[in-house]
């Protein structure tokens, strides 16, 4: 039977005196593409900061479980030791994870040190190639602004794989891209998942993007999943109305 790398039991949280999310349940097994999907405000991105232990949030009560360790509680200088080499976290905004003013080679050689891995120019353009970036010793040498949204899309992919993170987190990572860009970041995912087993978490509103690339899907509404499974299952025998109603919204051509 297939294990669950992560297991999020009965988390609730909020920010300040505002709660978001509320007795969320959910697994993801190992090596699989799982798609978080729900409208705008549903706690999507909510639920990967409660994952990271970011410091605005406050977890009032449940449990995540990433390979077997409950992390929950963890200070937050053990959480940030996770980070990076057993979760790696893409955002919506990749070039506001980095210092604009910068260029890529510091900024990644000191993520390296940070977790203790020697910064290795040759295996940092292997990666970025595999990521469909030429040139990757130019491009250590740019600074983010320098480069187009799709561009720090796969700098921010191919920095985070080079710490071969058990689990790959990724916050709408599409939804300021344009349409062909898309496809490329997409299709370098399903590679990375494919090719090195990596489980990939990934928050999206696009029902269509989940039925392509995703084993398994949970449908959250109102800071709760209300349905999880096989995508495929779920996409095609819906038990939820709310699920049934974002699917009749998908466009069909």
């Amino acid at each position: 039977m297939m294990e669950d790398i992560l297991q999020i039991k009965e988390l609730s949280a909020s920010y300040e005196e505002q709660q978001i999310l509320e007795d969320v349940c959910l697994k993801v097994p190992e090596g699989k593409i799982f798609c978080i999907v729900g409208e705008s405000g549903s706690g999507k991105s909510t639920l990967i900061k409660a994952i990271t232990g970011y410091p605005g949030l406050i977890v009032e009560s449940g449990t995540v479980i990433l390979d077997g360790e409950d992390i929950t509680k963890l200070p937050l200088s053990a959480r940030r030791k996770l980070l990076g080499r057993s979760i790696g976290v893409i955002p919506q905004n990749p070039a506001g994870s980095f210092n604009p003013i910068k260029n890529y080679a510091p900024q990644i050689r000191e993520t390296f040190i940070s977790h203790g891995i020697e910064f290795k120019r040759l295996e940092i353009a292997d990666s970025f190639t595999r990521m469909g970036l030429k040139n990757a010793e130019e491009i250590l040498n740019k600074k983010p602004y320098e480069l187009s949204g799709g561009m720090n899309q796969r700098v921010a992919i191919a920095s985070a794989m080079l710490l071969r993170p058990k689990i790959l987190l990724c916050d709408e990572p599409t939804s300021a891209l344009d349409v062909n860009t898309q496809d490329l970041v997409i299709g370098e995912f399903v590679k990375i998942n494919r090719s090195l087993g990596t489980t990939i978490v990934m928050v999206t509103h696009n029902l269509g993007l989940a039925r392509r690339i995703a084993d398994g899907i949970g449908i959250m509404y109102k800071g709760r999943i209300i349905e999880q499974g096989d995508c495929e299952e779920i996409m095609t025998s819906p038990n939820e109305e709310y699920t049934g109603r974002l699917i009749a919204a998908v466009p069909r051509i």
